[in-house]
């Protein structure tokens, strides 16, 4: 099932757009879910990272599709962003926020079932794992490649990032199971690493980039491992 969004003061538009959906899944025998936004303020405010498509509106009143975008793009870089604009010059600037694509209305079907298929492909492609974090100010959508290393810290994780530090309810043994598959290994009981980033590991040391983690003697053997074996997969 591919999750879509869609954002635009135009209820007709909404509407219109919505069949183009509903008529593709019958012919494409495709599974949609599908999210209605009258307000781009709204959208930006209450998105929390479930959809893997949405078709934004640019000309909105209270917020336009562009600042919207902007602002999904603090927290989620892998939606899928198509804009749909009554000109296309508007649509210029969506390289900002790596936009797939834009619609220029009034929308055709086959103009739109185009612009669908080159969504979908964005969304199949981009299988990586990703975590959402519920923080206590908002909700934050990370692909497993984002994150550097993770500490655990009482009943919080501290999920340091590319981006920046994020701390969220959790517990590290359920982490570890979900990012089991991505390249991960604890250090010390409470922090886990993702070896992508490991740049020297040295005795009872191992760095992050430029940072410098505690290697335990209990796990020492079975992190060696892990990282000569992620080593290993990245030669073949």
């Amino acid at each position: 099932m591919i999750r879509i969004g869609l954002v635009d003061d135009d209820r007709d538009h909404i509407q219109h757009m919505k069949s183009f959906l509903l008529r593709y899944e019958k012919e494409e025998k495709i599974q949609f879910e599908i999210k209605e936004y009258t307000d781009g303020l709204n959208f930006a405010e209450d998105y929390d990272g479930s959809l893997d498509v949405v078709f934004l509106d640019i000309e909105m009143p209270h917020m336009d599709g562009m600042t919207a975008a902007r602002r999904i793009r603090e927290s989620d870089q892998r939606l899928g962003i198509v804009f749909v604009t009554n000109m296309a010059q508007y649509a210029i600037c969506g390289y900002e926020v790596n936009a797939i694509d834009f619609l220029v209305k009034p929308v055709s079907y086959y103009v739109f079932a185009d612009k669908l298929r080159k969504a979908i492909r964005f969304v199949n492609r981009n299988t990586e794992k990703e975590i959402v974090l519920h923080t206590e100010i908002s909700v934050i959508r990370l692909l497993s490649s984002q994150i550097l290393y993770v500490e655990k810290d009482k009943n919080y994780l501290v999920y340091h990032t590319q981006e920046g530090e994020f701390r969220a309810r959790g517990t590290l043994l359920v982490l570890e199971q979900e990012l089991q598959k991505e390249g991960f290994s604890k250090c010390i009981s409470g922090c886990l690493v993702n070896l992508k980033y490991v740049t020297k590991f040295v005795k009872d040391t191992v760095w992050i980039a430029d940072t410098p983690l505690p290697v335990s003697r209990q796990r020492k053997k079975e992190f060696k491992d892990d990282f000569l074996k992620y080593l290993g997969g990245m030669c073949q």
